[in-house]
Formats: structure tokens, sequence, C-alpha cells
């Protein structure tokens, strides 16, 4: 049969999963190229496929004037957004189109796939131990609380979930009839069924074949021979036409062009039934049969679909897939071997059928399992995602009309139902690649299966942080896709054009791990775009509707530090939490990083501040991020899907980057939420967000790289039940202080042009733990009541100071990185070492006469920069920007000399931390420091054996020395002069409640930026660090 054979090079929605940002992960196991290969090869199906692609793309288009008059000149604009100072739109169309807008005077750019935050080492990578289960205190919350996040839906806005994992299986959320509630905000993964084949049926119910011309309407017949009963597809040896949705769609374009719909050929008559009387049944005689055409793993999946009404005529109900064929067909690509050639059966009778609601909605295909069997016991090798999404019709296909409504993510009568029932089409949900499904599964993972992640036949459960949660799955690949998402999570529905509220949020928490790390020019900073106003009106009770109860929405902070001010949308949203990473050495030593010197030789080492984890302060100056939790690196289970049938793969990943402390967090608000809902407490999002922030553990950083700090579940839900010594802070400033900064941009926002009536933030006053001090001039001070909550039944004595992180020591050493070092045990062919500097080598402060120790013993947080000169990390005389470059990463040990011979080898070495960007900075930060060494601290600089290329990734020359030099700063706190308290010593009666007044003054000389502290509450078993910022001001003549 003829077969599609193409290779494609895209730049395709999903690769984003696979880039980096400002940081390296680990030099030589990565590439950062933004073009990929996607094979679109399928022995099921043929297309008509031409040399011109790609006519379409998506843009985003905005200026002056309203959507209305951008919209008659090209009708393909998706979305729009009107205000008082102009409009913003998202349209798909080609480059003839854009230019014409452009010529207009409207501003047209790209439009752009989010960035999800994640970092990804490889796949089944081996570990010590895994220590997910144990992630933010989360299995004492478990054992001692019994809180699993029972009765508590979050919503994962991602790249899609896949439930294929007996782990997550069960997570998935169902409404009162049993059926799956999944969003497609992309429209992605809708799959038309709309070819139909008459069966001729006699009045015994047996089969008969045509014998005269078929009926009309119909694409073709049924017919029976003594082998079964078929679909006749082959006809008069052509084959079938049958229209197919491109789920690739703009970036892969078939004939005919510029549309989501292709005609696809299929070649292979398919068996629906036994005998003439043993057979598939279809009430009204007539069959329809589809394509699942989708990207799964970097390679194409396809998968023939029969649509059936076995219980009513005209009411599809029932879906059968061809899951073994087209398990053959993607194994045959992924296993490399795509030569050998398949013994497809086409064959719908032995498949699982499945009806929406009956919980058996996955496709699924178990190689030693026959299809019909034991569901639920089904371990499976391959995934297909699970039916009965409602998919958001971007492109009109079945739409009542083709025009596109101006409303932002409102398309007129475009959420289709989950399943069509005239037989036309369904909905499914993948992952293309499992970034949401290992989001979800940070959450939501059971524990219940095994996994050999040693690699020494000794298996290990991966458990969730609360593995009782219902999973919401949303896919938003694209900007302009996340604000639809976000309303239908929050409870609203799309109707007449405008947003309604239905009386009660679809989630409780909505997690969000991923970002935009440029800064697309859409005439919005960052923090002040449309998305962050709509995500702080989405968080605060009653903005939307005077009923709104409001929903917790967590988002990652970014991978793009280490430098301040690199928080993006919409992590830096005022009211959102916002989370930063810390380490998590289980990778070390295992899998891509066994015999590898510079890894060293133990996981002993955690939480510190990982040097990718974006930093504030928001774009007002309040402080940002608001929490931290592990983002490098945790293991976690992903979807089944194995390249071969012999493959040994485990469905677990090494996931990380802030996309996994995003979830780990969302997950602890589930359990305190648990808590609250069991002490029958009311709460709203900034409750959840108040216990969370005032139970996080210090790590000692300042407020602009942790927040509040590292996410403590058992502390969070300790506080609810009272236990412990723990209580809560807030005050009263904060949230005014935010809301008259961005009221600015919210009164420039034309609230019905996104249908809603009531568009705002609420005049309400919420209680937060941080404190923002708005914007303020030389000479000028603000004031805030904190408010202390002592649930206990115990009298609690609580100190208060102002304190700030000060700059106590800091020293220099200048150097030259030697190339291809060879360690004195891992010495084999192409594995190196870093170049060793002992911290006894840097100068110290000589005036402390007495003093003895490496580190200052009044240090609290160390920071190793390494830096280059320019013109020694880049090639300036090459032809190509970026084309050429030298990289060195920076690393920290505690070294153990076991053999006394005063020579460092990896066997002594136990990595504290690292870091790597793609720059002329490298940084390391180590809290505590004096007491995370219980050795020599030893710095190792890696010279990368390569030189590369931003471009293409290693360009296979050898790399030379590099000029460095050392740096190591230690900090300690000190009080802050510029706050004062009416009081510094306060006793709280039990389940009482305490005041105490704060003022915080700018001296007439202090110069304008955004200036940072801390307000530190202590008690005799419990601190709370409540991050303080301040914007300085000077007016302008």
């Amino acid at each position: 049969m003829p077969k599609l054979a193409l290779l494609v090079t895209v730049f395709l929605f999903f690769v984003f999963l696979l880039q980096q940002n400002s940081s390296g992960i680990f030099e030589d196991f990565e590439q950062l190229s933004t073009d990929h290969d996607l094979k679109l090869e399928s022995d099921l199906i043929s297309t008509d496929i031409r040399e011109t692609q790609n006519n379409v793309k998506r843009y985003l288009v905005f200026g002056s004037g309203s959507f209305h008059d951008a919209y008659s000149q090209t009708k393909n604009l998706v979305y729009g957004v009107d205000s008082d100072s102009g409009f913003f739109s998202v349209g798909v169309f080609n480059q003839g189109q854009a230019s014409k807008l452009s010529a207009s005077g409207y501003h047209v750019i790209e439009d752009f796939p989010l960035d999800f935050h994640s970092k990804y080492a490889t796949y089944n990578a081996l570990s010590k131990h895994t220590q997910l289960g144990n992630i933010a205190q989360s299995m004492k919350v478990h054992d001692l609380y019994n809180n699993t996040g029972r009765g508590i839906t979050i919503a994962i806005v991602d790249t899609g979930v896949d439930f294929s994992n007996p782990d997550i299986r069960e997570s998935l959320l169902r409404d009162e009839d049993n059926k799956p509630v999944m969003l497609d905000a992309d429209g992605q993964g809708l799959v038309i069924t709309n070819s139909t084949f008459a069966a001729k049926i006699s009045y015994l119910g047996t089969l008969q074949n045509y014998t005269k011309e078929f009926p009309e309407n119909v694409t073709s017949t049924v017919y029976v021979k003594n082998d079964g009963v078929f679909l006749d597809i082959v006809q008069t040896g052509n084959g079938t036409d049958i229209s197919v949705y491109n789920g690739l769609y703009p970036y892969v374009d078939f004939l005919p062009f510029d549309t989501p719909i292709f005609d696809g050929t299929l070649s292979h008559d398919m068996k629906i039934g036994k005998s003439k009387s043993d057979y598939i049944e279809s009430k009204s005689r007539i069959y329809h049969l589809g394509v699942i055409y989708q990207p799964h793993m970097g390679f194409l999946q396809v998968v023939p679909v029969l649509v059936t009404d076995p219980n009513e005529a005209g009411v599809y109900d029932t879906i059968t897939p061809d899951m073994s064929s087209s398990w053959m067909d993607y194994t045959k690509r992924a296993s490399g071997d795509s030569t050998t050639k398949q013994n497809y059966d086409f064959d719908f009778t032995d498949e699982d059928p499945i009806i929406i609601g009956s919980g058996n909605e996955l496709l699924l295909y178990d190689a030693d399992l026959p299809q019909t069997e034991h569901f639920w016991e089904r371990q499976a090798d391959y995934s297909a995602g699970t039916v009965g999404a409602q998919i958001v019709d971007i492109y009109g296909v079945f739409s009542k009309k083709a025009k596109i409504d101006d409303k932002l993510g409102a398309v007129n009568g475009t959420l289709l139902p989950a399943m069509d029932k005239d037989g036309r089409f369904f909905g499914v949900m993948n992952d293309p690649f499992p970034h949401g499904t290992s989001s979800a599964s940070v959450i939501a993972s059971k524990g219940k299966m095994e996994y050999d992640i040693y690699n020494n036949t000794k298996k290990f459960s991966i458990k969730g942080i609360a593995p009782d949660v219902k999973i919401l799955p949303v896919k938003a690949l694209w900007f302009g896709d996340t604000i639809y998402a976000w309303l239908w999570t929050a409870g609203f529905d799309n109707v007449e054009n405008s947003w309604i509220y239905t009386g009660g949020p679809r989630a409780d928490i909505i997690s969000n791990s991923w970002g935009i790390s440029n800064f697309p020019n859409t005439g919005y900073a960052p923090g002040l775009d449309i998305s962050s106003l709509i995500l702080n009106a989405l968080v605060t009770p009653g903005s939307l509707h005077e009923n709104y109860t409001g929903v917790t929405i967590v988002s990652s902070a970014g991978n793009s530090g280490h430098g301040y001010g690199t928080i993006g949308a919409p992590g830096i949203s005022s009211f959102g939490l916002s989370v930063g990473a810390v380490t998590n050495n289980d990778f070390v030593g295992y899998g891509l990083f066994k015999d590898q010197p510079r890894f060293g030789n133990t996981t002993d080492h955690s939480d510190h501040v990982v040097d990718f984890s974006s930093r504030g302060p928001g774009i007002i100056g309040d402080p940002k991020p608001d929490l931290m939790s592990i983002g490098a690196y945790g293991f976690v289970p992903t979807l089944v899907t194995k390249s071969s049938a012999d493959s040994e793969n485990e469905p677990f990943i090494l996931f990380g980057g802030t996309s996994m402390s995003a979830p780990i967090v969302a997950g602890s608000a589930a359990l305190v939420a648990e808590s609250l809902n069991e002490k029958e407490i009311e709460y709203d999002p900034f409750k959840i967000r108040n216990i969370l922030m005032s139970t996080a553990d210090d790590i000692k950083n300042d407020p602009m790289t942790q927040g509040a700090g590292l996410v403590n579940a058992l502390n969070a839900v300790r506080t609810v039940h009272g236990h412990g010594g723990k209580f809560i802070v807030h005050n009263d400033a904060t949230f005014s202080n935010i809301k008259e900064v961005i009221d600015t941009s919210l009164h420039s926002f034309n609230s019905s042009s996104i249908g809603i009536d009531k568009f705002g933030i609420s005049d309400n006053t919420f209680p937060m733990t941080s404190w923002f001090g708005g914007r303020l001039h030389p000479g000028e001070n603000t004031t805030t009541e904190f408010t202390i909550e002592n649930p206990t039944d115990k009298t609690l004595d609580i100190t208060i100071n102002p304190i700030i992180l000060k700059l106590i020591e800091k020293s220099e050493l200048d150097g030259i990185t030697e190339v291809q070092l060879q360690d004195p045990i891992l010495n084999k062919s192409k594995t190196y070492r870093p170049n060793y500097v002992k911290l006894t080598d840097l100068p110290i402060d000589v005036s402390q006469s007495n003093r003895t120790n490496i580190i200052p013993t009044d240090a609290s947080l160390m920071v190793l920069n390494l830096r280059f000169p320019f013109d020694t990390f880049m090639n300036q005389t090459d032809t190509v920007y970026a084309d050429d470059m030298k990289i060195s990463s920076l690393y920290v040990y505690d070294w153990k000399d076991k053999n006394n011979d005063a020579e460092i080898s990896s066997d002594e070495l136990s990595l504290v931390n690292r870091g790597g960007s793609w720059g002329t900075v490298q940084e390391v930060r180590i809290s505590d420091p004096s007491e995370k060494f219980d050795n020599e601290p030893v710095v190792g600089i890696y010279p990368v054996p390569e030189r590369y290329s931003y471009w293409n990734g290693n360009t296979n020359k050898n790399s030379t020395s590099m000029d460095y030099t050392l740096s190591a700063s230690y900090f300690g706190n000190k009080l802050w002069d510029n706050v004062s308290v009416n009081t510094q010593k306060i006793s709280i009666p039990p389940k009482n409640s305490s005041k105490v007044s704060a003022v915080l003054s700018v001296p007439p000389d202090m110069q304008t930026g955004v200036y940072q502290g801390f307000m530190n509450f202590e008690g005799e078993h419990h601190e709370i660090n409540v991050p303080v910022s301040v914007g300085v001001l000077s007016s302008v003549d």
C-alpha cells in the first residue's frame, strides 16, 4: 500500500519540553537546538503531501483601533480582546495575510508556544533511592493525619495528561455520570469519524452483501466473507479517502493547505465481525470510521477507530480503536527498525470497545494480554491517550459558523461535546511528550506500582504529594489559549459570547508548570499583561462575580535564573503562588551520570537553591517567588508507551525544573485544603497561601530568591490542627498596595471585551503573608499591621525582628582552566574531571587574627561565582552569533581524603551543589555553609571538552583553556534599620490572635530600586521569615 514517508523539520509545540533556558542542565548530555525532526511515517494511512508546507502560522495581532477593524481584513483571527487603547488578538493565516495586516499599521508577530519549565535528563534513569514520597514531608502528613488530598481537584494546565500508568489511572476527575472531565483548549485532540459504511441486515439480524448500488450519502459498504465481516475500504482497488483532523496543524500542513483537515487514504479492509451473525452491532446499520492522528513521543501515532450505535439507532456512543495495528505501526518506527514488515490484523473484533462513562476510556494496548480482558489489571505497553475530552473547536471544523467570535477565549459554539451523538467526532486527551503527565504524577501518584529504579531487581514505589486528589487535565500549549483554559477551569462557561459563572469552580487548585520566558512585544510588561491581570482576578474572591469564590493558582517561577528579575508570566502575577527550585541529588552516580567524575559519589546533599531557578522581584517590586520546592531532580511515573515489545524500560522518568516545583506546592495546598475541610474551617486562596508561606522552612537566601522558603506540607497541616507550636502571620497592607499599582492596567482593560460583566480586582482586602510596602519616594514611609494567629492550645511567646542579609566577607581568585583532565580512578576515554580549587586556596580576611575556620561561623549563605571574559566565552569573529562557545560549569564538593594521598579522586567527593548556564557567569549557593561540609570544601570548575553552538549543539571541536575569576561571598543576617515595630516581644493566648504594627521608612538619600528583607517571627518551636520589599521611586522633572 502507499504510505506516508516524510521527514519534516518542524518547530513543533512540544519541542519546548526539551529546550533549556539560560541554564544548561548536564553539559555533555544535551544539545540546545530549536529544530527537531518529527518522523511522519505510517503504514496505516497515506496522504498527498506537496513541497509547500507551513503556509500558515499562528500570529499575535495588536494595535490601535478595534478587533473588528482587523477582522474585516482577514477572517482568520481566532481570539480577540479590545481595550480603551487598542486591541489584542490571535490569528492563524499565511504570510500574505500577515503582511497585509502589517501594511495596514497593525503590529504582527508570531504567536509563541508556552515555555514548559522542565529540565528532563533521561528516561528510566537509575537512582540509589527516590525521595518523592517524602517531598515536603508529605508522607508524614499521610501517616499522621490521613490527609491525602481526598475531595480536592487540581487542574493541570499543561501539555495534556496521559493516564495510562496505573499509578495515576484512578486520579482522573469524573462527573456525576462517571464521565471524564477534560479540556483541550488548543483544539489538538479532535478526531473526525464522519466516514460512513452502510450494512445490509436481514430481518433475522444476519449481515448480507449489497448486490446493487449501495445507498447514497455513505462512503462505502459492509461486506461478508467466509473469514468475517469487513468494511469495504479497498473498494475498486484505490482505497478509501477519509477526512482526518491534523493534530500537528499548523506546523505540518497537508493538501488542501491552510486547513487542519486533510484527506488520508486507507488501503486495507477493516474487520468488524467474525461471521454474518457475529459482528459489532450498529443499530442504525451505519458504521462510522476515522483515524486518530497525533504526535507521540517524537513519532506519529495513527489509530483507526470505529464508532457505532449499539444501544439506540442514531445515538453513537461506542468507540472501538484498533490498538494492535496502531502499536505495530508505532513501534516499527520507534524501535528504529522501520524496514521490518509488520503483520497488521486490521481487526476491530479483538479490541476493547469504549463507552464514555464506563471507566475504561483509556486507549491502551497490552502486548501480553488480550485487549478484551482485565482492563484495570492491564499494565499496558502502549497508550494513545484518553477518550472523552471536550475540545475547543478553534478552527471552526464543527462550528455552526466558521467565523470566530471576537471575545478572548470565547469561540461561538465551539466547545464541543466529548462525543458527537451523530457519530461525526469525539475528543481525545493525550500528552505528546509527558510533561503534563509528569506534573500530574508528582501530585497524584498512588505508589501502587513498583519500579526497578536501582537496576538491581529491588523494587521501589513512587508516591505523590497528595495521592487521592482528582486531576482535571487541561491542554493549553499556546499563550492565546491559556485564558480560555483558566476561565473554564475556574467555573465559567461561554454562553452567547459571554463568560457566565456556573456557581463554583471546576477545580480547587490550578497548577501551571509553564511560563513565558521571553518578553513578547505585546505592549504590556510581564505582571501587568492580560494573562497576569486575569490570573490575579481568578485568585481573588468576588472579582469576576459577586459569588465567585476564587481558585488557588500555583505557577512555576521559571528556569531563567540565576539573575534577578528573571521571573516571567504567569509566575510573576502578584496574587498567584510562584515556586522556585531547590536541589535533590538523587541522580548522582547512576544512569547517564554513572562514571562521570564531576558528579561525585553520594546523594547526601539537597535543598540548596538551583542556579536556574528564576528570581524576583515582580514587575511592580513585590517579593517573588513565594515558595520553593524540589526541582533538581526526582523520579515520577510516566506514560507506559514502549518503543518495542521487548523493551525493558519501565514507565518512570527523571523529572525536574520549576515544572516539578509547582505541582509539589499544588499538592501541598491540596493537603491543607483537605485538612481545612475536615476541620470545617472556611477558607479562600489567600488563607491557603498564608498557611503555606507561614510554615515554609527558611533556606537562608534573600526574599527575591527563596520567598518565604521551602514548602513544608507537614508543618502546614500541623498548623491547621493546632499542633507543634505552629502559628500564622499575615498583614493588611500588601493586597491594597499591589492593587493600587495594578489598577492602572486594569482601568485600561475593557471588561466587556472578554464577555464578563464584572472584571477587576475585588474592593475587599485580603490578608497576605508577604509585605509589599508599595512604591515610595525618598523620605517617605509606609505602615502595616501584622496579625499573628495562634491555633494551638497553649500561649505562644513570639519575638519579632526585621532583618536583612549582609555581606560579611568576599574573596576572589584568578585562574586559567585546563581542558580534558582525567580522574585517577574514572579515567576512561572521553571522561574528564573538573579543575579542583580548594576553598582554602581563596584568600581570607587576615584581619581576623583568631580565625580558624575556612567559612565564617556567622555566615548563613555562601555564594560562589565563576566569571569569564566575554571574548573567552564566545568566538566573536565567527560569522554566526553564538555559533562557537566555550562553557565551564561550577561544582562544589565535600572532599574526604580517604587514602590520605592529598590527591582528589571522584570516589572521595560528595556533590553539594552545581551550576551551569550558557553565559559568562556561573553561580552556586550553599545554605548554612559551615554545617554542610563534614570535611574539606572543594570547588570544581568543569570545562566542557568540546565547543558548543547555541543553534546546533556540540560542534565536535575541542575546547581550549579559559581565563576565569572565582569568588566566594559570605552573607549573614543583621537587623534592618529601615524597619521598626511597636513591640519586639508578644504573647498570644491559645486559639487567639495578636497584632503588631510595623513602619518601613525610606531614607532621604536612598537610591531608586527595589529593596528587600524579612520580618522574622520566632517562637519556641516555629520561625517565620516574612518576605518584605519596597520600590523606591524618583520624581522626573
